[in-house]
C-alpha cells in the first residue's frame, strides 16, 4: 500500500498567509488546527486560534510570541515567509475545502492501514476487523456531515424530555460517571503509587471486571492505552506481573488483556506535539480510554497560568477527545508534600485541588479523585472521587458505595498491587485513661 499521505501544503501556507497579511480570525467552523498536514502549520494555526478567541490583533509579531511562550522552534521569519508568499491574493475559500478534504483522506488511509495490518497478523480475527472499521467509518461520515459546527447548539426539548438517561449510549464506566469524550484527573503526592494504581485499573478494565467498585457499562472489556514518561521497562514490568498475577486471570481474561491493552513510554511528546500524538495512539488503537502518566511531563506550559492551562486542556485537547469518543484518565503530582496535618479534616471538596498550578485542571476535568496517605505506619491511603461520584460504583470492602475508601500497598511482601486496607490497618487510638500531667486531654469533659 503506498504511503503517500494527501496534503495540501500551498493552500495551508496561503491560508495561513492570508490570515496574518489581513489579521482575519480563524475560520474555525470549517477548518482546525488538527486539519493541517505540516505540524508547523498547526501550530501557527493554534496561535492564531487562541488570539482569536482573546480577541486580540493577529499579525506576524503577536502570533510569534505566542509560539514563543509555547515553547515551539517557530521563529519570526517563517511567518514573515507565509506573508510573501501569499502575496496579494485574496482569501480563497477553497483553500479551507481542500485542506479539510485531505484531512478526511488522511483519516480514511490510518483506518486502512490499520485494517490491513490486523489482516496480515499471525490470527487475523474477522469480526473485529469488521468492527473496528465499521465503527471508525461511522464517525469518519458524521463528522463529514457535521463538519466542524461551533457556537450554540441547540438541543431540542422534545429530545432531551426522551433522552433514555438508563441506557445512554455514550456511557462508558459508572452510571453514566464517565462518558466519550470525558476525563479523570487522579491527584496524588510522589511515590504514592500513583502509576501502580493506574495499571491496576487498566488491566481490570481491559478484562471487563470492576475497579474497586467502578465498571464499565455492561461489564465490557474496554480497550485501554497508557502513554507515560517517568517508568522504566523494569519498573512498567513489576506493576504489570503483579497486577496481573493478584487478579488471577484466566485464559480468556489473559487474551483480553494483551489484545485490549497498550503500554508506550514517550519523553519527547511535549507541548503542541502532545496533542498529535495522543490523536494518533487514540486513532490506532480505538481507545476507550487512555491513561497519561503525569500529565505534567506532556504539558509544555507554566502549569500555574490560567491561560496556557486552559488553552491547553480546553482547545488542544477537548477536541480530540469529543472528536474521538475516548476518556482522558491524568495523573497528576500534588504541589510541596502536605503534612498529615494538613489534610486532616479536609473535606473532600478541599481535596480535589490539592492539584500542582492552577485550578483550571480541576475545574476542567469532568471528575476529579484524589489518593493521600493516611497517618500510620502502614502504607493506607485515601482514595476518593470529588464531583460525580454517585455514579461510580466506587464500593468499600462490603459492597456499599462510598464516595471515598481505604485502600492500601499489597500486604504480600515486594508486590507492586492495590488492595482494601482493614481496620486492623489504621492507627489504633491512645487508649491510656490517664493523660500524662499538661495534655489537653485532661481538660476535656463529656
Amino acid at each position: 500500500m503506498s504511503t503517500h499521505q494527501p496534503a495540501s501544503l500551498d493552500a495551508e501556507r496561503y491560508l495561513l498567509g492570508v490570515l496574518l497579511r489581513d489579521g482575519l480570525p480563524f475560520p474555525i467552523t470549517e477548518v482546525t488546527p488538527l486539519d493541517f498536514f505540516s505540524p508547523t502549520h498547526s501550530d501557527i494555526a493554534s496561535a492564531i486560534v487562541s488570539l482569536t478567541e482573546q480577541e486580540k490583533q493577529i499579525d506576524e509579531l503577536t502570533v510569534s510570541e505566542v509560539l514563543k511562550v509555547w515553547g515551539t522552534p517557530i521563529e519570526y521569519h517563517v511567518l514573515d515567509g507565509l506573508i510573501k508568499d501569499v502575496g496579494f491574493s485574496p482569501l480563497n475559500r477553497s483553500w479551507l475545502v481542500m485542506i479539510r478534504r485531505d484531512a478526511h483522506l488522511r483519516r480514511i488511509l490510518a483506518i486502512t492501514s490499520r485494517a490491513t495490518e490486523a489482516l496480515q497478523s499471525p490470527d487475523p480475527d474477522p469480526k473485529a476487523i469488521i468492527g473496528f472499521v465499521a465503527d471508525s467509518m461511522k464517525e469518519l461520515s458524521a463528522d463529514l456531515k457535521t463538519a466542524k459546527a461551533t457556537g450554540p447548539q441547540k438541543m431540542e426539548l422534545e429530545s432531551l424530555q426522551s433522552f433514555d438517561r438508563e441506557n445512554d449510549p455514550d456511557c462508558v464506566l459508572g452510571n453514566r460517571w464517565l462518558c466519550k469524550g470525558g476525563s479523570l484527573l487522579i491527584v496524588g503526592q510522589s511515590g504514592t503509587g500513583k502509576s501502580s494504581l493506574m495499571m491496576q485499573a487498566a488491566v481490570h478494565w481491559a478484562i471487563g471486571r470492576d475497579f474497586f467498585g467502578i465498571d464499565s457499562k455492561g461489564k465490557r472489556p474496554l480497550r485501554i492505552a497508557i502513554v507515560q514518561s517517568e517508568n522504566d521497562k523494569g519498573d512498567i514490568s513489576e506493576a504489570f506481573q503483579d497486577v496481573s498475577f493478584g487478579a488471577s486471570l484466566n485464559p480468556t481474561e489473559r487474551q483480553l488483556l494483551f489484545e485490549n491493552l497498550a503500554i508506550y513510554r514517550d519523553t519527547t511528546s511535549v507541548g503542541k506535539a502532545f496533542p498529535r500524538m495522543l490523536k494518533d495512539l487514540i486513532t490506532a488503537h480505538r481507545a476507550d480510554i487512555v491513561f497519561i502518566d503525569p500529565l505534567l511531563s506532556f504539558a509544555g506550559i507554566n502549569v500555574s497560568d490560567q491561560e496556557q492551562v486552559t488553552h491547553f486542556l480546553r482547545h488542544d485537547l477537548a477536541p480530540i477527545l469529543l472528536e474521538t469518543g475516548a476518556i482522558l484518565i491524568a495523573m497528576h503530582h500534588t504541589g510541596k508534600p502536605m503534612k498529615a496535618s494538613d489534610k486532616e479534616g479536609q473535606t473532600i471538596a478541599d481535596l480535589a485541588y490539592a492539584g500542582f498550578g492552577s485550578s483550571e485542571f480541576t475545574n476542567y476535568f469532568r471528575e476529579s479523585a484524589f489518593l493521600f496517605r493516611v497517618a500510620g505506619e502502614t502504607p493506607v491511603y485515601r482514595f476518593g472521587l470529588t464531583k460525580r461520584r454517585g455514579r461510580s460504583n466506587l464500593k468499600n470492602p462490603d459492597g456499599n458505595f462510598a464516595p471515598e475508601i481505604l485502600i492500601r500497598h499489597a500486604r504480600e511482601k515486594g508486590a507492586i498491587r492495590w488492595e482494601y486496607a482493614s481496620p486492623s490497618d489504621l492507627p489504633q487510638p491512645d487508649t491510656d485513661s490517664s493523660p500524662a500531667k499538661g495534655s489537653p486531654r485532661r481538660f476535656n469533659r463529656d
